[in-house]
């Protein structure tokens, strides 16, 4: 229960919040995209790098620090 609670906690922080559904992944407060490609996306946080691989990501949305984004997500990776 301990490690449900740190990942919950570390998965809804104010600075942030990641959005996982079926096909779609919603990222709020990213700091800047630093790639975008088919098969992986990696955005500046505030304090890591999120790095997300898989297959045919295209952008469905794009605002002011917020990304919605459609495909098959195979990995995520915090790298600080």
């Amino acid at each position: 229960m301990q490690l449900v609670n740190k990942v919950r906690s570390f998965l809804v922080d104010q600075n942030y919040y990641i959005d996982i559904y079926e096909n779609n992944i919603h990222i709020f407060h990213y700091i800047d995209i630093m790639k975008l490609q088919n098969e992986e996306i990696i955005l500046q946080m505030d304090g890591f790098r999120l790095i997300l691989t898989g297959e045919n990501f295209r952008v469905k949305r794009l605002e002011n620090r917020e990304i919605l984004v459609s495909g098959l997500l195979k990995n995520i990776v915090f790298e600080r």
